[in-house]
């Protein structure tokens, strides 16, 4: 844990709160909460090739198909699949005589999809299934926090913030032989960041570990004294 405090005096209040000769303790409380992942998105495409788009768009339309079949039957809902990015490029011919101009002798279609996954415990069965069903790109796998866990781990960063906070400037107040009167502002904020891996080799069964994860929470409290 990092604590970073800050004195200010005479700082100017409200003059609903009090006059402008208030004095004030300006201190930045910092709570960090480690808890385990309870949700994850695997990033999967499928990328086909063909001499026309019509062919590439077609073959890879079958084959998302498959994939989406397959991670349904592994529990997947529909709901928690969604598409991220669908490209459609061509490719180029690259003559030896440079001054004749490259031709497309091909298309790529890549179909990007976000599959989110409750279940951590079968995230490698499901790369699996969906590899084995046509899925030739794992992008990467993020290890994540629900809406509801991270709502429930930020409160207890801030609580930590705060204590944090206020233990800073009843210290401070001790040092300077002055009395606190209470908080008169306070400015809360938050970091996460999720856990991601870029690089898988399939295997049966793909190996994949959670790790833990880290919500801080940082809060800058102003206080008046005496």
């Amino acid at each position: 844990m990092v604590l970073v405090c800050t004195v200010a005096l005479t700082r100017p209040l409200p003059t609903s709160l009090t006059n402008s000769a208030t004095k004030t303790i300006q201190v930045t409380g910092t709570g960090t909460v480690s808890t385990s992942p309870d949700q994850a998105l695997l990033y999967l495409a499928v990328q086909t090739q063909a001499t026309t788009a019509a062919q590439a768009t077609s073959a890879n339309a079958v084959t998302m198909t498959n994939v989406i079949a397959a991670l349904t039957s592994a529990g997947i809902g529909k709901n928690s699949i969604q598409t991220v990015s669908y490209t459609l490029t061509p490719t180029y011919s690259n003559p030896v005589n440079q001054s004749v101009p490259p031709t497309i002798i091909g298309y790529i279609a890549v179909n990007s999809i976000q599959v989110t996954v409750n279940d951590l415990g079968s995230i490698g069965k499901i790369l699996d299934q969906a590899i084995s069903a046509g899925a030739n790109e794992v992008q990467g796998v993020s290890f994540t926090l629900s809406s509801s866990t991270l709502a429930t781990i930020q409160k207890q960063a801030l609580q930590l913030a705060l204590t944090d906070a206020d233990g800073q400037a009843k210290a401070l107040a001790t040092t300077l032989g002055v009395t606190i009167v209470g908080p008169i502002s306070v400015t809360p904020g938050y970091e996460f960041q999720p856990t991601n891996y870029s690089r898988f080799a399939a295997a049966a069964q793909t190996p994949i570990q959670s790790g833990t994860l880290q919500v801080t929470a940082t809060v800058q409290v102003t206080y008046a004294f005496t």
